[in-house]
């Protein structure tokens, strides 16, 4: 589904934090990173300072990476700098619905504080690099969308979607416990599609998918708006 996102514009293509590089196998010319070396990171890479050239990047792809960043913001700032025009950023990341945003504080060991301000320009970090906090996608992308464009109008929105209202729960997260075994995967997607009208009330993930306007562009956007 990330991958189906991607922009064709010319230009490195990126993945931030990519863990143990799974990406790579519906992207085969990602660049994987991560902020610390390992074995499958091609790059130690800072999202709040990246190494790249002006208009240099086509693609940046973050899974589950947004929330943990200490200065978010610093990050969009960079994304802004370093995407071409019609470049793009690809992020999955939890969502916080009424259904999910109870059971994320209950059984989640990540904090999920939707009274955030998503727009403070302070450390989301307290006391370790992976700390975090699970509200900031669905406050930034979702609940305070028109600020966020208002503070980068250089990225616009151009896909948004709710996800996963039983699919993820029932896998037991990132690391629960499965509820159900691997064969019934495909059922329990078919259910996800037809529940897809309730994924604002029940959703525990989203997409969302941000790109680099031309400045001609913006300054339109500006003047509609």
């Amino acid at each position: 589904m990330l991958a189906s996102h991607r922009s064709q514009v010319a230009g490195a293509t990126v993945e931030l934090g990519s863990g143990i590089g799974r990406l790579r196998e519906f992207v085969p010319d990602l660049v994987t990173t991560d902020i610390e070396a390992s074995p499958w990171g091609e790059l130690v890479v800072d999202a709040q300072q990246l190494p790249w050239d002006d208009g240099a990047l086509a693609n940046i792809f973050l899974l589950d990476v947004l929330h943990h960043i200490p200065r978010p913001l610093t990050f969009l700032d960079e994304a802004v700098r370093c995407l071409a025009p019609g470049g793009r950023v690809m992020l999955l990341e939890p969502y916080c619905s009424p259904v999910s945003t109870p059971l994320y504080k209950a059984f989640h060991r990540e904090r999920t504080d939707l009274s955030a301000d998503p727009f403070a320009d302070d450390d989301q970090s307290t006391l370790e690099a992976l700390d975090s906090n699970q509200a900031l996608p669905t406050l930034l992308f979702f609940r305070r969308r028109r600020e966020f464009e208002q503070r980068w109008p250089l990225l616009t929105i151009t896909a948004s979607q709710r996800l996963s209202t039983i699919a993820y729960p029932l896998s037991g997260g990132w690391h629960g416990r499965p509820l159900l075994p691997a064969r019934l995967l495909g059922p329990t997607l078919a259910c996800e599609h037809l529940l897809r009208s309730i994924a604002p009330l029940s959703a525990f993930r989203c997409l969302v998918v941000l790109e680099r306007l031309e400045e001609q562009a913006r300054a339109e956007r500006s003047a509609g708006g």
